[in-house]
């Protein structure tokens, strides 16, 4: 309720706000042109018009990066449906209960600034290797680009399970043998 009280300031109490969760348990679709009072998780947020994307829903609810969670609204009767952030919900249709935001269950890396996308938990620095195109793995290791650009080698841990993160997290491939000079 603390952040419903902090959301609802700063506008007219006179404002006419439709608690869409509350229509849809009444069994009543809001009306157009009002502002509308939406549950995102455990908190109420205010947006001033009925259609809105997933991205305003995550970016007025304060999740970021938008790429790691996913959305889902509630409708009534119904199970969780998925919304893109691109997608747009129309809060005045009715039957939209709530949203709840969850972590996502699909991780995206580079290897070589090349994208990859797994749905494992954890890859080992040789199945991303693999999953790369850069074979035999024996030939190869990898090493990771951190976040303030510093890199650390994972060349004498080929097969020790990193956790997938998100964002997106960057290795470069590094060639074990030696290279010819002319």
């Amino acid at each position: 309720m603390e952040k419903e009280t902090e959301i609802l300031e700063g506008h007219d109490p006179h404002d006419d706000i439709i608690d869409v969760e509350a229509f849809t348990k009444e069994g009543k679709k809001p009306p157009i042109g009002k502002k509308y009072k939406v549950k995102i998780g455990s908190h109420y947020f205010i947006f001033d018009h009925h259609v809105v994307t997933g991205r305003e829903l995550m970016e007025k609810a304060g999740i970021t990066p938008i790429e790691c969670f996913w959305l889902y609204q509630k409708l009534k009767d119904c199970d969780f449906e998925k919304i893109d952030p691109t997608e747009k919900v129309d809060l005045a249709k009715g039957g939209v209960e709530h949203f709840v935001v969850k972590p996502t269950e699909v991780f995206n890396y580079f290897v070589d600034n090349e994208p990859e996308t797994t749905d494992q938990k954890e890859l080992t620095p040789n199945q991303m290797l693999e999953a790369a195109g850069l074979t035999p793995v024996a030939d190869y290791y990898l090493v990771r680009i951190n976040p303030d650009g510093s890199q650390t080698s994972l060349k004498d841990s080929p097969n020790t399970p990193l956790k997938m993160v998100c964002p997106a997290v960057k290795f470069i491939s590094a060639f074990r043998g030696e290279t010819n000079v002319s």
